[in-house]
């Protein structure tokens, strides 16, 4: 219609009214409308306004979701729209994903901290994005192309279906109180950062009068990315697909429109196995006594599971008094998201030896030398029933400790090396005696007095020649007694398919 404008803010379409002979169109800007902005309020804890003056019907009073039933229901939003069949949401498009059949995770299943942070477009200026129609009848068009008013419009209404399916999934919130494009002081006190990339956006749909009613179908595609902060790496990518279509006019507005195809492409980034794998805490919901990360098959020249040998570190000349600061080298801090942990070197290769609980399911961790030095680890092994892993470090021919072939007897002195509340007291030295071998829920243990704190876990336990004898892993104290326990070294190397050759 000659005249006709297409103004853009806080919503794409501006409301047209007609008027006069001539057919002349008036736009409002959505703007002035009170409550415009409360789409970055979850949908059941949104004000009333005029913007939106009605909660969803699965809201409870207090602003909570009311539980949904456990029965499928067809894949049919609760205002009478329907999901696009994949044939006719173009190529490529997924099979849309049930509405009301999110995949929960299981009930106290441990994930890693996750932060939304990124959200782009790669949809270029000018690009068309599809026609809205304006008029009494809705016979008139007009082209809908990208500039940096509609993008926020067309990117805004990812942020609500996010936290209502990861909440819904069993997921912490991962968007929070914290703004979408605010940048952290410290991005690695999160494990993973998540990012979306809006790679095809597609609509043709009419607002009705005041904004609250829109007849039409938008189709959008969604490239996931996990980025884990500490080793600087892309960890996961996805490509999700999300359709809807209303069933003749509905009440709601352009943010909840777009926002249930991204729904779509929501459920099926959390369906994914893949997803729950880089996400939960050892790798699966279910979770195991081995996880071992496929990136081992490189490092082993096999599968995960495949035996891998690294060379014998030699012996030590002299007590381990004499040769306290070569050992005390070969020991490390082990971080990741703010918590720290003890490990130390074995072999030639660039590997370290801690615990499980250490790296917490962790693909890549931070790895400190007593100098100061950082590098990035990789976890290529673990056992969570035994608590032990193995990390591969981007670096070789450090100092490695040499491994005792024979156990210690009781009564034995051992030293102990680690950094005991964190690496602010790295390479502390603390000596004891092996006091008696504990077999505890079918694992055995070194029994020590030998003094360690929460930060100690996964550094060496070490006889008099400075050869290991066992890894450190938890403790008691009343009073001045101290308990601690260690892993045998033989039994870590043997469950993690480690040996050492000469």
């Amino acid at each position: 219609m000659k005249g006709s404008r297409l103004f853009a803010a806080r919503g794409i379409a501006a409301v047209l009214v007609l008027s006069g002979a001539c057919g002349t169109a008036h736009a409002v800007d959505p703007a002035f409308i009170p409550g415009a902005d409360d789409w970055r309020i979850p949908p059941c804890q949104r004000p009333i306004s005029q913007a939106y003056p009605t909660r969803p019907p699965e809201c409870n009073p207090d602003g909570t979701i009311r539980p949904q039933p456990e029965a499928a229901k067809p894949a049919a939003p609760a205002a009478g729209g329907a999901a696009v069949p994949a044939a006719s949401a173009g190529a490529g498009a997924q099979p849309a994903v049930a509405a009301d059949a999110p995949i929960v995770i299981a009930e106290g299943t441990k994930t890693k901290t996750l932060r939304f942070s990124r959200l782009r477009t790669a949809l270029r200026e000018g690009e068309r994005l599809g026609e809205i129609k304006f008029g009494l009848f809705c016979n008139g068009t007009a082209n809908l192309s990208l500039n940096s008013r509609i993008q926020d419009g067309i990117l805004g209404p990812v942020m609500a279906p996010v936290r209502d399916e990861f909440a819904r999934a069993g997921y912490p919130d991962p968007v929070g109180q914290r703004g979408l494009f605010e940048e952290d002081a410290d991005q690695t006190q999160v494990d993973l950062q998540l990012g979306a990339l809006l790679e095809e956006f597609n609509t043709q749909y009419c607002p009705g009068g005041g904004g609250a009613r829109i007849d039409g179908r938008v189709r959008v595609k969604v490239r996931w990315q996990l980025y884990d902060p500490v080793s600087r790496k892309i960890v996961y990518t996805a490509e999700t697909s999300g359709s809807y279509q209303t069933q003749g006019a509905e009440t709601m507005r352009e943010s909840e429109f777009f926002g249930r195809a991204y729904r779509q492409t929501v459920r099926q980034l959390l369906a994914d196995p893949k997803f729950r794998e880089a996400v939960i805490e050892g790798g699966s919901a279910a979770g195991g006594s081995v996880a071992e990360i496929a990136t081992a098959e490189a490092a082993a020249g096999g599968s995960p599971s495949a035996a891998l040998a690294l060379k014998r570190a030699p012996s030590f000349n002299g007590s381990l008094a004499d040769n306290m600061t070569n050992v005390r080298a070969a020991v490390v801090t082990v971080t990741r998201a703010g918590a720290s942990g003890s490990g130390f070197f074995v072999g030639e290769g660039g590997y370290v030896l801690t615990n499980s609980h250490v790296v917490a399911g962790s693909r890549f961790v931070r790895v400190k030398l007593i100098t100061g030095r950082e590098l990035v680890g990789e976890v290529v092994k673990q056992d969570s029933g035994r608590d032990v892993a193995l990390i591969k470090t981007e670096g070789r021919d450090f100092m490695a400790l040499p491994i005792a072939t024979v156990e210690s007897n009781i009564g034995s002195e051992v030293t102990a090396i680690g950094s005991p509340l964190g690496e602010a007291l790295s390479g502390t030295v603390t000596r004891g005696i092996v006091s008696a071998y504990r077999t505890i829920n079918t694992h055995r243990y070194v029994q020590s007095d030998v003094s360690i704190l929460p930060g100690n876990s996964g550094g060496p336990l070490l006889d008099r020649g400075g050869r290991v004898v066992g890894i450190a892993v938890s403790g008691l104290a009343k009073g001045v007694a101290k308990v601690n326990f260690f892993v045998p070294i033989q039994e870590a190397l043997d469950i993690l398919g480690l040996r050492i050759i000469d």
